[in-house]
């Protein structure tokens, strides 16, 4: 099996579980890429370092003096957990931890948390499972 996390043979009994939590997993890296580049780009336009369309730079300019900061610092440590989260899915390691990666990418500051609803439910099913639940150390 290619791919980040353990590389098991398919006669392992820990191959259905990560065949399982890969695709949800990966998606959900995904999303706390996405969430990181997003905090940043806010941050760079909040610093007058990108150029923004002028209803985005006042929105985010509007907010209180300390608002808009600890949203992108909020948003960055919420990206992180997802991604440090759903790489603990790969190696079957810590379940609380991928819980904390799933929830994460919903409960972001962010618009980000629309495009990681879905993928965070996925998870969280998938982690529910009683044949995946025993398999993670």
């Amino acid at each position: 099996m290619s791919g980040p996390g353990l590389n098991v043979p398919r006669t392992d009994p820990r191959w259905p579980a990560l065949r399982r939590l890969r695709p949800p997993a990966f998606m959900l890296v995904n999303v706390g890429i996405i969430n990181i580049a997003y905090a940043l780009v806010m941050a760079a336009v909040l610093q007058g370092w990108l150029p923004a369309p002028a209803d985005f730079a006042t929105s985010l300019r509007g907010q209180t003096e300390w608002e808009a900061p600890l949203k992108v610092i909020g948003s960055i440590v919420a990206g992180s957990l997802t991604i440090i989260g759903a790489w603990s899915a790969f190696s079957l390691r810590r379940w609380g931890l991928v819980v904390v990666g799933a929830a994460t990418a919903v409960i972001t500051p962010t618009p980000v948390c629309f495009v990681g609803f879905p993928f965070a439910l996925w998870m969280l099913w998938v982690l529910s499972m009683p044949e995946v639940r025993q398999h993670f150390t």
